[in-house]
C-alpha cells in the first residue's frame, strides 16, 4: 500500500507544550459564553461558570473526560448514502467542501460581479450534485432573500438541490430553530434525522475567546439530534490573534478544544471535526489575507496539532484564493495550500469555488478546483511499492529496445493515471488550431456544457411543500 504524503510542521514537543498551554487557558482563564441554557448546562456537567462574566473554566478532568468521549471518526452523511463518507479515510485520502456564505457571485454568462440569488444558488447546488471531487455543499447567501433570514432560504435550496451532504451555519440566534425545522421537514421526522443527518453544523467562535449565542444554539441543536459538529475558529494574525504563527496556533487551539469540550458535555459521544480557518492580517491595508504563507503555515501546524493532540478529524480552509479571477495567482495558492494542507493531515479541505474575499464565489473555478483536487489526491498519495508495481517480470520480458504498449500489466494498470479533461495536454499545433484555449475559457466551455443537464432533486411534493412553509414562517416571524 502507498502511503499517504506527509509534512509535519511540529516536533512531539512543540505538541506536547502547545497542550499544556491550551489546557491552562482553559481552566485558568476560560472563554465567555454568551447563552443561557449553555451556561446551565455547562454548570451541571461539571464546568466552572461564572454567571456574572459568563466566563467558564474546564478543569483537566473536564478536557480528559471530554478526549476519552468523543469519536475518533465521524461518518458524513447527505439525502443519498451514495455520497456517504468517514473521516478520516484508512487510505489517506482527503475530501472536499465548496465555500460558505458567497454573497457576491462571478457569473461567466453576465462577465462581471454580481448579487448571489436564489437561481444561482440552486444551479451551484446542482452543479455540485454532477462534480466527482466535490464531497459536500456548504451554504452560500441568496441576496434576493430577506437577510433576516437568508440562512433559512440558503437551507431550503441546498436541500432541494444537492443530495451531497450539506455544512451549515447561522446567520442569527433567531434563525437557528427554523434551519433545525427545515432539515426535521426534509429527513421526515426527528428519527430519520439522527439516522441520517444531512449536513455538518459549522459553529464559530468570535476570536478571541467568544463564543456566542447563536452558535451554542447550533451546537445544542447539533446534540439534540447527532449532528457531526464541524467547529470553527476564526482567528486573525495581528489582529485578532497573536501576531505570530505559534501565538494563533494556540490561541485557534484554545477555541477548539473549548467547543469540542462543550460538545462532549452536552452529549457524549457527538461527533466532532476541528474546523480551522485562520487568516492574517496585512498590516498595509487591513485586509485579511486567505492564501499568504502565514495563513498556509498557521493552519497546517493546527491541523497537526488537532489530529495529533485531539485525535479528531481536522478540516482547513484550503482552497482559497486572495485574486478575484480564475488566474494564475488563484491556480498557485490553490495548488499550494491543499497539497501542503492535505499532507499536514487534514481529512477535509474546504474553500472549493472561492474566489478573493471571503464572500465571492465563481461556478468555473469550482469546476477547475474539482479537477485540481483530482490531481493533488493522485500526488499525496505518494507511490505504491510492491512486486506488481515494480514489474520485474514486464521489465525482463520487454527486453533491450521493447515496450509495454501491448503488455497485459501495462493494460492492467493503465487506467489508474489521471486525466483530468481540462489540464490534458495537447500538441501545439493542435492547441492552435483549437483557438488557443486557456484554462478558464475551457472551463467555462465546460460549466455551458454542464449547465445543459443540471436540475434540481426529485422530491415528494408534500416533503417540499413543507420545507417550503417553514421558509415562510421564517419571514413572517423574523423579516421586516
Amino acid at each position: 500500500m502507498a502511503k499517504t504524503l506527509r509534512v509535519e510542521l511540529l516536533t512531539q514537543d512543540n505538541i506536547d507544550s502547545i497542550f499544556e498551554k491550551t489546557v491552562h487557558i482553559l481552566s485558568t482563564h476560560g472563554v465567555k459564553v454568551d447563552h443561557e441554557e449553555a451556561l446551565d448546562r455547562l454548570a451541571a456537567a461539571g464546568a466552572q461558570v461564572d454567571r456574572e462574566t459568563r466566563m467558564v473554566r474546564f478543569s483537566r478532568e473536564n478536557v480528559d473526560a471530554a478526549l476519552k468521549s468523543v469519536p475518533s471518526s465521524v461518518t458524513v452523511r447527505g439525502g443519498d448514502e451514495k455520497h456517504d463518507f468517514t473521516v478520516p479515510d484508512p487510505s489517506g485520502r482527503f475530501f472536499s467542501t465548496t465555500c460558505v456564505q458567497t454573497m457576491r457571485y462571478l457569473d461567466p454568462d453576465v462577465g462581471d460581479y454580481v448579487d448571489n440569488t436564489h437561481a444561482r444558488f440552486a444551479e451551484w447546488c446542482q452543479l455540485v450534485e454532477q462534480l466527482p471531487n466535490i464531497n459536500v455543499c456548504a451554504i452560500q447567501t441568496p441576496m434576493d432573500a430577506p437577510p433576516e433570514t437568508a440562512d433559512v432560504h440558503g437551507l431550503n435550496v441546498q436541500l432541494q438541490n444537492t443530495s451531497k451532504p450539506l455544512m451549515l451555519l447561522a446567520y442569527c440566534n433567531e434563525s437557528v430553530p427554523y434551519l433545525f425545522e427545515l432539515m426535521l421537514a426534509r429527513a421526515g421526522s426527528a428519527e430519520a434525522l439522527r439516522k441520517r443527518p444531512l449536513l455538518l453544523i459549522n459553529p464559530t467562535s468570535l476570536s478571541p475567546l467568544l463564543f456566542k449565542d447563536m452558535d451554542m444554539a447550533q451546537l445544542l441543536g447539533a446534540a439534540e439530534y447527532d449532528i457531526p459538529v464541524a467547529a470553527n475558529s476564526l482567528p486573525v494574525l495581528g489582529a485578532t490573534s497573536p501576531g505570530t504563527i505559534a501565538g494563533t496556533v494556540l490561541l485557534e487551539s484554545v477555541e477548539l478544544l473549548a467547543f469540542l469540550v462543550m460538545s462532549q458535555m452536552f452529549k457524549p459521544g457527538l461527533p466532532f471535526i476541528a474546523t480551522v480557518f485562520n487568516t492574517t492580517m496585512d498590516l498595509g491595508t487591513g485586509n485579511a489575507l486567505l492564501a499568504s504563507s502565514e495563513t498556509i503555515l498557521t493552519r497546517a501546524a493546527t491541523a497537526q496539532f488537532c489530529k495529533t493532540a485531539f485525535n479528531v478529524p481536522v478540516e482547513t480552509f484550503a482552497m482559497m484564493a486572495d485574486s478575484y479571477l480564475p488566474d494564475g495567482q488563484t491556480a498557485a495558492e490553490k495548488t499550494l495550500q491543499p497539497t501542503i494542507l492535505s499532507m499536514a493531515g487534514a481529512d477535509i479541505l474546504y474553500g472549493a469555488g472561492r474566489l478573493g474575499g471571503s464572500t465571492l464565489a465563481s461556478p468555473v473555478e469550482l469546476i477547475i478546483d474539482d479537477r485540481l483536487l483530482a490531481v493533488i489526491q493522485r500526488t499525496v498519495a505518494g507511490v505504491e511499492v510492491d512486486d506488481e508495481t515494480l514489474a520485474v517480470d514486464e521489465i525482463i520480458g520487454a527486453g533491450p529496445g521493447g515496450h509495454y504498449l501491448r503488455r497485459k500489466h501495462t493494460l492492467r494498470h493503465c487506467r489508474e493515471m489521471i486525466r483530468p479533461d481540462l489540464f490534458v495536454p495537447d500538441v501545439l499545433d493542435n492547441w492552435i488550431a483549437g483557438g488557443r484555449k486557456d484554462l478558464q475559457t475551457r472551463a467555462t466551455e465546460l460549466y455551458r456544457e454542464m449547465k445543459k443537464g443540471l436540475e434540481p432533486l426529485s422530491l415528494p411534493e408534500d416533503v417540499k411543500r413543507d420545507m417550503d412553509n417553514v421558509v415562510k414562517a421564517a419571514d413572517k416571524a423574523l423579516a421586516n
